[in-house]
């Protein structure tokens, strides 16, 4: 069996696990019909492969009132063929850890508990499991399964007890493709486009709160076809940097502009809205993900030890929630980033940080060196001149593309 360690599960997590154990004795008419329908599902083809039921796909139900008070709801798993005892066990992967390929003569049950994690069929593709999805590995299916690279994994095992105690028949290990590896690194070095360029005086300006000089940076970013949802989002991802003050100003000057346009027969392209992601995001574990993918580091700082506040807001709020709106790109998030440090001034050894990771997604020292450019003949060469100081002290690694 993979080997365990203890582990955070809490004391809630553990409590509601036993009470789904609870559960699963009533009888509950929709529940039961519910299990019969998850059941036929499981067993058809049980024999031959894995099947993924995903979190949000089973049905809740209401914990009846005669047991419970207040409200308390469950949703009931798919039934694992068992004639005996079955042993259940919780196994935390770091992230990029995972078993080897290996079956189980009776199959396993694994029930996501935290995090995002893969798992991939001898023959199938890699799949993605998440908090909340339920795995059944079919007996003798040959698979493996882990944590993503860049996100840790916790799930509950739960196999059928053999006569011989051999759950679990380990074999050779995993050799995961570079496709399957996520990356940040853009193959090749990117040319930013004048509407991409048009996002930094927007940002610069509005960090400083020159709401005058605000608004025909607006009008230029527009007439350079940024659409209102992507001004909007660039004014938003603000606020993890210069505070909600200068966001919401900037928002609310942009709405006025924009009234004032609409009088003036000037209709302006809304633009996508951002893809709207189940209520049960965990922005903290998303976000821990995409801060790892982007600096190409741990999500581990010291600082945040010491301040805990502040892991949760970077990680959840900036890396995960502001990060998984995709009406931005991430180098457009970087760009609104660089403009707003360098206008903020005294931050650069922040400043020097999105300078790395702007390099990890494709831009390369002359696209930076442009930036600045540009923030020096639309905002100030002052500013632009403490970003080249900050840029020149930085050690660059240049990407092979631009070498």
């Amino acid at each position: 069996m993979i080997s365990t360690q203890r582990t955070g599960f809490t004391m809630l997590k553990l409590k509601k696990f036993i009470l789904l154990s609870m559960l699963t004795s009533w009888s509950v008419s929709a529940a039961e019909s519910t299990e019969k329908t998850a059941t036929a599902a499981m067993t058809e083809n049980a024999a031959e492969r894995q099947i993924i039921s995903r979190a949000d796909t089973f049905t809740v139900n209401q914990g009846p009132a005669a047991q419970f008070s207040g409200n308390v709801n469950f949703s009931r798993f798919p039934v694992m063929p068992s004639t005996g005892d079955v042993a259940p066990a919780i196994v935390r992967f770091e992230a990029g850890a995972h078993s080897n390929w290996h079956s189980h003569p009776h199959g396993q049950y694994l029930i996501v508990i935290e995090g995002e994690g893969r798992t991939q069929q001898w023959g199938e593709p890699v799949q993605v499991i998440r908090t909340g999805d339920v795995v059944w590995c079919p007996p003798d299916v040959k698979h493996w399964h882990g944590a993503a690279e860049h996100s840790a994994m916790a799930h509950i095992a739960i196999s059928p007890v053999p006569a011989d105690n051999k759950a679990v028949s380990w074999l050779e290990p995993v050799e995961l493709a570079k496709a399957e590896q996520p990356s940040a690194k853009a193959a090749t070095t990117v040319v930013l486009t004048e509407k991409q360029l048009a996002i930094l005086p927007i940002a610069a300006v509005n960090a400083t709160g020159d709401l005058a000089s605000l608004k025909p940076a607006l009008q230029q970013g527009l007439a350079a076809g940024l659409t209102v949802n992507e001004i909007k989002e660039v004014l938003s991802h603000q606020y993890a940097y210069v505070g909600f003050p200068r966001s919401l100003n900037g928002l609310a000057s942009f709405k006025a502009l924009l009234e004032d346009r609409q009088k003036a027969g000037i209709t302006d392209p809304m633009g996508a809205e951002a893809t709207v992601l189940p209520k049960n995001t965990d922005y903290y574990q998303s976000g821990t993900a995409t801060m790892q993918l982007l600096t190409q580091q741990s999500a581990s700082r010291p600082l945040f030890d010491f301040a805990p506040v502040m892991d949760h807001a970077l990680k959840a709020h900036l890396f995960g929630y502001l990060f998984s709106r995709d009406s931005l790109s991430y180098i457009d998030r970087e760009l609104v980033t660089i403009a707003t440090l360098a206008a903020v001034g005294n931050v650069n050894s922040q400043l020097q940080s999105h300078y790395k990771v702007a390099m990890n997604i494709g831009l390369n020292q002359s696209q930076l060196f442009r930036v600045i450019e540009v923030l020096k003949q639309q905002v100030s060469a002052e500013m632009a001149a403490n970003a080249t100081s900050a840029l020149e002290q930085l050690e660059l690694k240049q990407p092979e593309a631009s070498q």
